[in-house]
């Protein structure tokens, strides 16, 4: 090893330049990046759940509509 050395080589890649601050600041902008998504997907599931909820109560309408006008015979 030569003068000054420290005996670990450099690092390289995208976070290699950067310093521990940002590499943090960076962390935390995915983490509430990645928050926002989930927030998003459960979102989107609750309004599906609704969705279905909706669609079961139509297809009761339905078959009563059906019996009431004698389509079906149970």
């Amino acid at each position: 090893m030569g003068a000054g050395d420290l005996g670990a080589p450099k690092p390289r890649g995208f976070m290699a330049e950067k310093d521990a601050f940002a590499r943090r600041e960076a962390a935390h902008e995915l983490m509430y990046i990645r928050e926002q998504e989930m927030e998003k997907v459960k979102r989107l599931r609750q309004k599906l759940k609704e969705q279905r909820q909706h669609m079961d109560e139509l297809d009761k309408h339905l078959e009563e509509f059906a019996k009431s006008q004698g389509g079906e015979q149970n």
